[in-house]
């Protein structure tokens, strides 16, 4: 009788052994699994302000201009017209519409400088009811020839191209806003300076280089 309960004691214990070993290992394989099926924390951030302008929502026209040097300087001003904010980022784009109807591509220098004493910049500006932008450009106006549009320049003195108005394309916008331009629209081969946006009132006279 004392052998059966030797024997039945000691498989009682092998019996629990295996009980605890199954349960490490179940609680083992269960804390895996659970770090398997934890998804890692993602964290989003918006970029503050308001969305880019759409040519829909900006009108363009001149506002002041003056002539030094042989070159024109002039400050286009760009209202809103949809009652909404948006932004300008960088730099307009710019073409021209020929004597003929047509779309001159132009050449167009992006300079910081341009405007910058009155506060132009590569930042973004807001463009809203009651809160205006506006950009300097300038061009070449001696003229003592016309070249026919898509004429080549030979880098003669004195060469020009002629158009009707020139074209303002905002950023993230394909639609040109047209701008008439002061006097007859001659402008030299050499192309345009354009500068960055500015907000609120805009420089009176140019030039506004810096």
């Amino acid at each position: 009788m004392g052998l059966l309960v030797v024997i039945s004691t000691a498989s009682y214990g092998v019996v629990r052994g295996i009980l605890f070993a199954q349960h490490v290992w179940d609680e083992h394989h269960r804390a895996v699994a659970a770090a398997a099926t934890t998804a890692p924390t993602v964290t989003t951030t918006t970029t503050p302000g308001p969305p880019p302008c759409t040519a829909g929502q900006v009108a363009a026209y001149l506002s002041h201009w003056e002539i030094t040097g042989g070159t024109l300087y002039e400050i286009v001003v760009l209202d809103g017209t949809a009652g909404t904010t948006c932004s300008l980022t960088g730099y307009a784009s710019l073409s021209v519409a020929d004597v003929d109807g047509g779309t001159m591509a132009v050449v167009v220098h992006d300079d910081p400088t341009l405007g910058a004493e009155a506060g132009a910049s590569t930042t973004p500006v807001s463009l809203g009811p009651g809160q205006p932008a506006w950009f300097e450009v300038s061009y070449p106006v001696d003229c003592t020839t016309v070249l026919t549009p898509g004429q080549a320049a030979t880098g003669a003195p004195g060469q020009c191209y002629e158009g009707e108005s020139l074209g303002v394309i905002v950023p993230k916008a394909t639609a040109a806003l047209s701008v008439s331009q002061p006097l007859r629209f001659t402008f030299g081969t050499a192309g345009f300076d354009i500068g960055g946006f500015g907000t609120g009132s805009p420089p009176n006279p140019p030039p506004v280089s810096g």
